[in-house]
């Protein structure tokens, strides 16, 4: 009991409406169950009535034909076997029976004296039959037939006797029995119903349900013995539904009749006299707890809107409170007083939340300004002694190619010398482009953007890395279609180029697919000049392109990036009014690009 009154207030409520409709739903099935066994022992009743009815119409059927066979064979006519008075006098019965598909008059030495048939001729020893007939009085009915098309018949077949009592010849009804159903086909049953009559050998002789299908097939009745009748019954039929089935045995032949109804009836018919009867109290039982649940929900409602509030502020959302009528004036205190708590709090941490706002922005300034101060005193560093070296080496340089081209306009020397000489010159002059480009690189200068071609931008960078890359076994592949100008900073665009290059060579190496190739082409579109860098590399990961030009993003190993080469490349492009960014190259690698517009000016 303890348990029970630590619940909440609805779960309280709900267990105590659950318990109050334990006996009243525990009558209900009672009484539901009750009228189900009574509609369906009233459904057994109906079923025993209607076979009752259904045999007796057999019967009544049956005992025309015998009242039709006793006057025909008591006629002169027939007994003095005329062919043509025998034929006019049996095709009128052909006509007013529609169960009889043949009737024949046959002597005992088999001959036929007439025969009339709606259909093909049913072939019949008659000889043989009209022994079985002598010495008898009664008709002889046979088991289910079937002809060759398939077609189902019951022979009836009467003796005809003379004045002495002897057996002279036999009158053969063949009748369908399916067509018997014309005289129980008007029986009040239900939908669903079936009425099916069998033989002593549990055969189907008529079925009202798809005689096509079941009329020949042996029915499990149930029953030790098929031509005995017994109270209603409920079993599976051949068609699979379940039904309640009275049974009632024919007078005149060995004939059961099964009337089936399904159960669903008896189950629909309960339902509506439960449902009748169920609804009353029902209807009733909600009348005095509705005033208990009305003024229960307005608390638990009141209850379950601030416990809401409060766990919402416990999760850490602390917007303003929604005011909703309360029941009581406590309710309405207590959510005013959990709103102005809400309300200062969000004060006091918005005001907390623009101080550390702040602090964070100018922390943040102040690391990336001492970042570039460090950056750029590297830079300069960097920048004089590649300057100073450059300088002292280009001086020697310089020499070697003067003194090879005096050298060379030496009459008296060998023409072998001299092809060397001409390799010294050309190999010094290319010492000497590398070095002026190492030294324009390394001076960093932004100044006055200028008209730019980007021939000239690849061609530099190619001088400064194609021997590191050809060392590596990676080719390098000029492409260069464009002819305009841009305008920018020769060295900035350069740092961009080479961040590239640098990335591209990094990319293949790693990843081991030697050898390798880095294509750098450039080309003019609708007023911009565009420029690529494809690598024959792994490519990049497709949950890493979206971070590419972040600062301090690389995927590089620790120690080997810093992450800032593109992060600055993104700044110089942007800068100049172009777009900077990155694709997947047709053949798996990695592609980065630049567009710029083109300059208005052309330079030849």
């Amino acid at each position: 009991m303890q348990r029970f009154w630590a619940l909440p207030l609805r779960r309280q409520l709900f267990l105590a409406i659950l318990l109050l409709l334990v006996p009243v739903l525990g009558a209900a099935v009672w009484s539901g169950l009750s009228t189900y066994r009574e509609r369906l022992q009233e459904l057994g009743d109906q079923t025993r009535v209607v076979a009752l009815t259904t045999g007796a119409a057999i019967d009544r059927e049956l005992t025309g034909y015998d009242r039709m066979a006793r006057n025909l064979s008591t006629n002169a006519v027939l007994l003095g076997f005329d062919s043509e008075g025998v034929a006019g006098m049996i095709r009128p019965q052909l006509d007013q029976r529609p169960s009889l598909i043949e009737i024949v008059i046959a002597r005992r030495d088999g001959t036929v004296v007439a025969l009339e048939t709606r259909s093909a001729q049913i072939s019949e020893d008659w000889s043989a039959l009209v022994s079985r007939v002598s010495g008898s009085t009664q008709r002889m009915m046979s088991q289910m037939q079937a002809t060759s098309s398939g077609a189902h018949y019951v022979t009836l077949a009467y003796p005809i006797t003379d004045s002495t009592g002897a057996t002279v010849a036999a009158l053969v009804c063949y009748i369908n029995p399916q067509r018997m159903q014309d005289l129980f086909g008007v029986l009040p049953l239900p939908a669903g119903s079936v009425v099916v009559v069998t033989d002593a050998e549990r055969r189907v002789v008529v079925s009202s349900l798809d005689p096509d299908r079941y009329v020949g097939k042996v029915e499990d009745l149930g029953r030790p013995s098929a031509a005995d009748s017994g109270p209603p019954i409920e079993r599976l039929a051949l068609d699979g539904t379940r039904r309640m089935y009275g049974e009632a045995k024919t007078s005149g032949g060995p004939w059961l009749v099964s009337v089936g109804i399904p159960v669903s009836v008896a189950r629909d018919r309960a339902m509506a006299q439960w449902t009748r009867s169920f609804s009353i109290p029902m209807l009733g039982l909600p009348g005095w707890l509705l005033v208990a649940l009305v003024f229960a929900r307005r608390l638990t409602r009141s209850l379950g809107h601030l416990e809401t509030a409060a766990q919402r502020i416990a999760a850490g959302d602390f917007s303003p409170i929604e005011q909703r009528p309360m029941p009581t004036r406590e309710f309405e205190e207590l959510q005013r007083a959990f709103d102005l708590m809400v309300r200062r709090f969000n004060e006091s941490r918005t005001a907390l939340d623009a101080q550390m706002a702040e602090e964070r922005r100018i922390r943040q300034e102040l690391q990336s300004l001492q970042r570039q101060v460090i950056r750029q005193e590297r830079l300069t560093a960097v920048g004089q002694l590649v300057s100073g070296v450059a300088h002292e080496i280009n001086n020697p340089l310089q020499a070697i190619l003067g003194f090879a081209e005096l050298l060379q306009m030496q009459s008296d020397v060998p023409e072998s010398v001299k092809g060397d000489l001409v390799l010294i010159q050309k190999e010094s002059a290319r010492a000497c482009g590398i070095i002026r480009n190492l030294a324009l690189f390394a001076r960093q200068q932004t100044g006055e953007a200028a008209p730019v071609r980007l021939t000239d931008v690849i061609q530099s960078v190619a001088e400064l890395r194609r021997r590191r890359l050809e060392t590596e076994d990676i080719e390098l592949r000029l492409e260069d279609a464009s002819t305009q100008h841009v305008l920018a900073v020769l060295t900035e665009l350069q740092q961009v180029v080479l961040n590239f290059v640098v990335n591209a060579e990094q990319s293949i190496v790693s990843s081991g697919r030697l050898p390798g190739r880095i294509t750098i082409r450039t080309r003019d579109e609708a007023g911009r000049v565009v420029l690529e860098v494809e690598d024959t590399g792994p490519g990049i990961p497709t949950d890493d392109e979206a971070k590419l030009f972040q600062p301090f993003f690389t995927t590089k190993p620790v120690g080997q990036g810093t992450g800032l080469g593109l992060s600055v490349s993104y700044g110089i492009i942007d800068s100049l009014g172009g777009h900077i960014g990155y694709r997947s190259a047709p053949a798996g690698g990695a592609l980065f690009y630049f567009d710029l517009p083109a300059a208005s000016v052309e330079f030849g």
